[in-house]
């Protein structure tokens, strides 16, 4: 896949995006499972796609991730080292519905079509977990830390998560991989923390940190939260806004449970209500509008302005 033709922007998309003070919230990737394949050195545009592998074990790789709603991205230690996981490449299968304690599977691939073992395990978890398998004798629950660095994409990935990529590589040096794009590009730097399913975004070496910290030790901040992974925009903004309002409160404790149509105001494009269980036994509701954006040029490498949808939560109300 080539590069866009269209020269880049005066102003790059995360300062501009910053500057507009663009929402970041329901921008999480929609995807609840994850295939990362380690590939060392520099990626294309297209990511995974034009790796250097024969075309039938890609194409084969793409479909069968998507039949099962994975996203594939590819993985790399900050600074382009190899592995410290294994002597060979490293794929893993995450999964952020399945259950506790089994939702990170790690394998091995030294030839193309070593990849294909992990799609088995993914459609496994796909099919309810695949107990008794090899696979599911070798899932764990261990923590990764993603930092979008995918600057064929889009130059601000690179420019913004190289330097939040080694920050948290010194601080959780085998849970941190660059990895390619996310989506989001003006909200880099982007991190993803799996098998948590969280996505944040806006940051710098300093909150880069700060959040994770947070998150780990269970009061995760909102101020750089994109949004949970697998989710509706509005049922994103609904779970950020019972954070930030009831918080804090350990990620994981807040579950979407339903939604159901709500009345749009004047100028809204939709409103929806999303009902939530908290942990301690609660029922809240929170009613999510959705409204678009003025036009503006959203990545470095998209030609034109285009509007944006953003959801905007309201007051969390407790239902029992």
């Amino acid at each position: 896949m080539p590069l866009p033709a269209d020269p880049l922007p005066a102003v790059p998309c995360s300062t501009a995006a910053r500057e507009r003070q663009d929402p970041m919230l329901g921008t999480a990737p929609p995807q609840r499972r994850f295939l990362l394949v380690e590939a060392d050195g520099g990626w294309g545009f297209g990511g995974f796609p034009e790796l250097p592998l024969p075309e039938d074990v890609k194409d084969e790789v793409v479909a069968r991730a998507d039949a099962v709603g994975a996203r594939v991205m590819l993985v790399r230690r900050p600074g382009r080292h190899s592995s410290t996981v294994c002597s060979l490449r490293a794929w893993c299968v995450i999964d952020t519905t399945a259950p506790a304690g089994g939702r990170v599977t790690w394998g091995t691939w030294a030839y193309p079509a070593e990849l294909l073992g992990a799609l088995d395990r993914l459609e496994e978890l796909a099919s309810g977990g695949g107990k008794g398998s090899l696979a599911s004798s070798q899932a764990r629950d261990e923590p990764l830390v993603l930092v979008c660095t995918h600057g064929k994409k889009d130059p601000c990935c690179a420019v913004r998560g190289r330097p939040v990529a080694q920050a948290l590589a010194r601080r959780w040096p085998e849970e941190t991989w660059e990895c390619s794009h996310t989506g989001g590009d003006r909200f880099a730097a982007n991190v993803l923390l799996l098998p948590d399913g969280a996505a944040y975004g806006g940051l710098d070496v300093e909150t880069a940190l700060a959040a994770v910290e947070a998150h780990r030790r269970g009061e995760p901040g909102t101020a750089y939260l994109r949004g949970a992974v697998g989710w509706p925009r509005p049922v994103q903004a609904a779970v950020v806004a019972v954070h930030d309002q009831l918080g804090p409160l350990p990620w994981g404790s807040v579950r979407p449970s339903g939604t159901a149509p709500a009345v749009a105001g004047a100028g809204e494009v939709a409103a929806t209500t999303v009902t939530l269980g908290l942990e301690d036994g609660r029922r809240v509701a929170v009613d999510v509008t959705e409204h678009r954006r003025p036009e503006a040029r959203l990545t470095c490498r998209t030609a034109g302005a285009s509007r944006s949808q953003v959801p905007v939560p309201g007051r969390v109300r407790v239902l029992d």
